[in-house]
């Protein structure tokens, strides 16, 4: 019987285990370990998703199953795991089993897609600014609450976003969405039209965004995590209310 099993470079294993960031993505047991000299060795194996030699009750099993790939060697079609996941996806591998591993590997996907822009997508160096003034210990007495009914968010999401994102949104738009205005009318005095110029820079990379996945959930996600990164993980919680800022007042969610 032929094999099309083939054998993965050292280059390929090394993207597969940046991918899901050393850890299995299944159980989060490391991918590697440390000998006492020192030296690192992988413990992860490669898995096939999609199985490299199908059993015909796999083949039958299966036939009505999506696929990243319709070669079960792409890079698509595999994930670094660690090898008892492994042994308890393919012994034997079920429906609900395969769809949760083509899911996850679907979403591994779309980061990769999403994060590899990030040096496209620049931020002015002010949003920083903004982050930072939202972890002053006195910003409650200039806090101004915005009232409900003036919300844009219900009018703007839909059942992709969960209701408890939905509902901290909400809830930081009513607390900070008139602190924040006034911070960026501060900021074009001094430099005039920076928020537009930061405003047309978020609204660039939520359209990228949404070409790699519509789900709003995700969007949210992956707008927190660029402004995250592109501020040196300063404060997550200050980048959430700044892209609640953003789906209030932009065209993000419209």
């Amino acid at each position: 019987m032929q094999d099309n099993r083939r054998e993965f470079s050292d280059n390929e294993k090394m993207i597969l285990y940046n991918e899901v960031n050393g850890r299995c993505p299944i159980c989060g047991d490391v991918l590697t370990h440390r000998k006492k000299n020192n030296q690192i060795h992988k413990t992860f194996e490669v898995a096939h998703i999609y199985p490299a030699n199908p059993r015909p009750e796999e083949v039958v099993l299966l036939a009505q199953e999506q696929r990243l790939s319709s070669d079960v060697n792409d890079l698509k079609n595999v994930l670094a795991v660690c090898r008892k996941c492994h042994k308890i996806f393919d012994t034997p591998r079920t429906i609900d089993e395969y769809q949760k591993w083509f899911r996850l590997k679907q979403k591994l996907i779309q980061d990769t897609e999403v994060k590899s822009t990030y040096v496209i997508f620049n931020i002015e160096a002010e949003i920083r600014e903004i982050l930072e003034k939202l972890n002053t210990q006195s910003l409650e007495s200039e806090l101004v609450q915005l009232s409900y009914e003036s919300l844009k968010v219900d009018q703007k999401t839909n059942d992709t976003l969960p209701f408890a994102i939905k509902r901290s949104i909400k809830r930081d738009v009513v607390d900070y969405f008139d602190y924040i205005r006034r911070l960026f009318i501060e900021i074009d005095k001094v430099t005039p039209y920076k928020f537009n110029t930061l405003a047309a820079q978020i609204k660039g990379f939520y359209y990228k965004c949404m070409q790699v996945n519509p789900n709003q959930e995700y969007v949210y996600n992956s707008l927190v995590d660029w402004i995250d990164e592109k501020t040196d993980s300063y404060s997550r919680k200050a980048c959430e209310i700044v892209v609640a800022y953003f789906i209030q007042d932009c065209e993000v969610f419209s």
